[in-house]
């Protein structure tokens, strides 16, 4: 792919996960909004950008399980196999806090975090700012022709 086409790749990525993020956000549906497949390119949308900006963390107490949950499966469905074990790893540092009745909102899951989860998710943070899987490309790659609306 030239330097060009991936240019254009991310152009287009952004377009339609923003337009299939903010239809969940202007629905009461939320999530159930949309279909399987723009769940899926939404959740790796907010993946992306809260993981890139300021970790796994962000993302995880912006948007919750149900979104971590869509992202996996988007993961895995365009083989995004690195990814998927870096997001696995991180959400394995909080999933004890799941049924922890001092957390009255996500934002409450870090003060309760040891030094050494801290670490874990930091090391695993490096890991995904680093990763190779190309994430808007795998995902144009697999939903193009399942959405047929994306094209360069």
């Amino acid at each position: 792919m030239s330097e060009q086409d991936v240019h254009d790749v991310h152009d287009v990525w952004y377009e339609y996960a923003v337009s299939f993020v903010g239809k969940k956000n202007e629905s009461a549906q939320g999530w159930a909004a949309l279909t399987p497949n723009e769940q899926e390119i939404a959740a790796l949308w907010l993946l992306e950008t809260d993981a890139f900006n300021g970790g796994f963390l962000q993302f995880f107490c912006n948007w919750g399980e149900e979104a971590y949950l869509y992202a996996l499966r988007a993961l895995q469905v365009i083989g995004a196999a690195q990814v998927s074990d870096i997001i696995k790893s991180a959400y394995g540092c909080i999933e004890h806090l799941e049924e922890d009745e001092r957390l009255t909102q996500l934002w409450d899951i870090p003060q309760f975090l040891t030094t050494e989860q801290e670490q874990l998710l930091d090391a695993l943070d490096q890991q995904f700012w680093n990763n190779e899987d190309q994430i808007p490309q795998k995902a144009y790659e697999y939903y193009h022709g399942k959405l047929n609306m994306m094209s360069l």
